[in-house]
């Protein structure tokens, strides 16, 4: 693809050459998330009065999301250009009642008040919520049908726990990138009549089922935009402003053509898109539905409608109001979870530039166009990937992506298209497809509308099961509780093998614990909550007559997110460096000194905290340990099936929860005290790592084979020093060793200490926190000390900064 741009910057367009955008993201951010009845009011209706609990699977979802898309109301709340609305509100909260809705029915009364994130709520939807839709769906959830199917199991039980792992599957099983070509290229009725001839050509109940359950649900689709197209109509009726009106029926007649037919220009093809994500957020959990390689999907209908005399500025017009329309709604956070979850958005990631599926250079027009949009709106969604090939992709482009992390402070996040694709095509997926790849969520790489891989299917919290090896399987939140299965005690232990080997026992039994528990809830999705929707757009599931939760897709992964990997390291090293081999301690005066906080050790916690042997240093013993833990995670997830027949791939970022997670967990060997937050991602413990390229080698040259399912190495580095060239230098090195991925906040630490105390001077301030952005004055204050402590190095240097 060629890039006939002269100025990659787009400098001289501005958010005061763009006045509609200016005012759509001040609204934005001047706009309080509000709860939205409409999808568990519809729902709810639905199932008490028009279910058919004869039908398969199948055919009620296709029923019941005919009948949610018949009824959703028709909106247009603001002046974006883009038709159709998430919700009903401005920024709405999406509750699905099946899932985990009901964690915030405590809260109805003080949600609008809390200090954290509040959501608005009347005092007739509290009601509503009350005495008509939560108590229907009591039993109704996927973790109840679960744990009534699998007879409580200790495993579900175990999760409820919180400190050891979380089966996400509970809320959320959005997790992939639906392939946009085939509704843009094809239109819906194209797809319909598809699924009518393959039905009437099957004899198979179950296929027939599927492909009625396609025509039912996209015929509701057809109806809610044909319902938009009679709305704008009606206000441009009323309308007295005439670029207004003329705009209104421009979205009317757009909407009378797409989704229904193919897109033909850009706008067409940007709101058809909208129209059939908005339709997958009423069936899917609106978390990490990812929009996927946009500058790729929609570049022909940018280049036909530039050759129709469409200017640079009108494009990067369009792309904002997507990028604000993807920010229209946010995901429930219940109180309790603002520790593990706060600040988060949906986490739809968009990814950029790259490779082609033959190899060449993706970098095209429409891609600075998209970097453009980024940086002028700085919103945390969608959260802006980068893929970068260093031998194929030009130098200006790095140098652009550099530009825009300096100038937005915290996106995009690097990957490196030759590390993520060996990975990929070591699961299984061909070449070409493996070439095709985008992000998930926050940083996890899957092969475009072909793969149905909930890549964070389970966060697991690795330090809970170096407690279990500890303290013979007992964790001492739990006491005398026996947990996991009783290994050897650290007294009885002569070797650091002998260490290693409960560590592992302990790491394989909690595996074990969290895969069964994710297939149970896969089998309650398989029960009650089929995607018809998401189906027509993975590749596979029209072919084989099957829907995405019954292994529909050409490829079915799940993927696990390990939460504390560099503090495990330096425990790990600790013990094999202070008390086997140089036997400073003993292994039980090292178990005293946790269980006391390092109180009355304190020279000894000093001696460990500033051993050289770190992660993210050139110490090969942690290196050593570092591969063997590594190892050992990745061949314990490949030996696992999933519900659907697929494999279990690892990654390792965090979200937020490695500051909740911490937050639970006691003193470490690493010298970590009780309550002190976890690292982020991949990346080694603040302080741990004072130079910067050993930390990039340490990192670079882990197996990224066995890291399938991404990771995030979070840097810091002082604004001051930060320049274009030495920070793109810093990128181009860390991929040519292998690097995998990586992303930074280029924000001082005065600026995030101010911005604590007076958050109110800093409303939009946006930072990187493990695999996503988000804006700090919504992040809980341990998560906001984690990225004030951050280490944060000097480019000048290469140290880092003390403070």
């Amino acid at each position: 693809m060629a890039v006939t741009i002269s100025d990659l910057s787009l400098r001289e367009i501005t958010l005061d050459s763009l006045p509609r955008l200016k005012r759509l993201r001040e609204l934005h951010f001047n706009t309080r998330p509000e709860i939205c009845l409409e999808l568990p009011r519809l729902m709810t209706h639905y199932m008490k009065y028009l279910d058919n609990k004869e039908d398969s699977p199948e055919l009620r979802a296709g029923k019941m999301y005919k009948y949610i898309l018949e009824n959703k109301s028709p909106l247009i709340l603001d002046e974006n250009l883009l038709i159709g609305t998430t919700t009903t509100k401005q920024i709405g909260v999406v509750l699905y009642p099946d899932l985990l809705a009901q964690t915030i029915w405590p809260e109805l009364e003080t949600i609008s008040r809390r200090k954290k994130n509040p959501f608005g709520i009347t005092r007739k939807e509290i009601d509503e919520l009350n005495f008509e839709i939560f108590p229907f769906w009591m039993n109704r959830t996927i973790q109840e049908v679960a744990r009534k199917d699998n007879n409580n199991p200790f495993c579900q039980r175990l999760m409820e726990r919180i400190v050891f792992f979380l089966a996400t599957k509970a809320y959320c099983i959005s997790h992939t990138v639906p392939n946009y070509k085939v509704v843009l290229e094809r239109g819906i009725l194209d797809i319909i009549n598809e699924a009518k001839e393959k039905e009437l050509s099957s004899e198979d109940k179950e296929k027939k089922d599927f492909y009625k359950a396609v025509q039912l649900s996209l015929s509701g689709i057809l109806s809610y935009a044909e319902n938009l197209s009679k709305f704008a109509k009606k206000m441009a009726e009323k309308e007295t402003d005439p670029e207004w009106k003329e705009e209104l029926l421009k979205m009317s007649e757009i909407c009378k053509k797409v989704p229904a037919k193919k897109a033909d220009t850009f706008r067409e093809a940007i709101n058809s898109l909208w129209i059939y994500r908005v339709a997958l957020h009423q069936e899917n959990a609106n978390v990490a539905m990812s929009p996927g390689r946009l500058d790729q999907v929609l570049y022909p209908y940018y280049c036909k409608s530039i050759g129709q005399g469409m200017s640079l500025s009108e494009a990067v017009e369009l792309v904002g109001c997507l990028w604000l329309k993807i920010c229209d709604h946010v995901p429930l956070a219940p109180e309790t979870s603002e520790e593990l979850f706060g600040g988060s958005g949906s986490n739809q990631a968009v990814t950029l530039g790259g490779i082609d599926m033959e190899g060449n250079d993706a970098v095209n027009d429409l891609t600075y166009i998209m970097l453009r949009a980024t940086e002028l709106l700085k919103v945390r969604d969608p959260n802006v990937n980068a893929r970068c090939h260093p031998e194929i992709n030009k130098k200006e482009y790095l140098h652009r992506l550099c530009e825009v992390n300096i100038n937005t402070g915290a996106t995009p996040c690097f990957h490196n298209d030759v590390s993520a694709i060996e990975a990929l095509l070591g699961q299984g997926v061909s070449l070409e497809h493996a070439r095709d790849y985008a992000s998930v969520g926050c940083v996890e790489p899957t092969s475009c509308g072909r793969t149905f891989g909930h890549t964070g299917c389970l966060l697991m919290n690795l330090p809970s099961a170096l407690e279990l090896a500890l303290f013979q399987g007992k964790h001492r939140l739990t006491e005398d509780e026996q947990i996991g299965p009783k290994t050897k005690a650290p007294k009885d232990m002569t070797s650091f093998e002998e260490f290693k080997e409960a560590l592992a026992t302990q790491i394989s039994w909690l595996i074990e614990q969290a895969v069964t528990l994710n297939n149970n809830f896969g089998r309650a999705y398989q029960k009650i909550h089929p995607f018809p929707m998401l189906s027509v757009v993975i590749e596979g599931c029209m072919e084989k007559g099957k829907d995405v939760i019954y292994g529909g897709a050409l490829y079915n992964s799940s993927g696990a997110a390990i939460i504390g990997i560099a503090e495990i390291v330096d425990s790990m090293t600790a013990i094999e460096e202070f008390v086997f081999e140089k036997r400073i301690i003993s292994f039980p005066e090292l178990i005293d000194a946790i269980n006391k906080n390092w109180e009355g050790y304190e020279n000894l916690q000093t001696m460990i905290k500033t051993s050289t042997e770190k992660f993210g240093t050139d110490s090969e013993m942690a290196k050593k340990n570092a591969d063997w833990l590594i190892s050992l995670l990745h061949e314990t997830f490949q030996s696992k099936e999933n519900y659907r027949g697929g494999k279990y791939t690892v990654g390792y970022w965090t979200m937020t929860n490695h500051a909740g997670f911490g937050m639970l967990s006691g003193a470490l060997p690493s010298g970590r005290k009780k309550g002190e937050s976890f690292p982020s991602g991949i990346t080694p413990v603040s302080g741990a790592a004072p130079q910067l390229t050993p930390c990039l080698n340490f990192v670079a040259h882990l197996d990224h084979k066995k890291i399938a399912d991404g990771h995030a190495l979070n840097l810091k580095y002082t604004p001051s020093t930060t320049t274009v060239p030495k920070f793109a230098d810093t990128i181009f090195a860390f991929f040519k060793m292998g690097g995998l991925q990586v992303q930074f906040n280029i924000i001082d630490r005065k600026t995030l200490e101010d911005a604590k105390k007076h958050p109110e001077r800093y409303p939009d301030l946006f930072v990187r926190v493990s695999g996503y952005s988000a804006y700090f004055k919504d992040l809980n204050p341990q998560m906001q000390e984690e990225i004030i402590t951050r280490a944060e190095y000097n480019l000048d240097t290469g140290e880092e900064q003390r403070f």
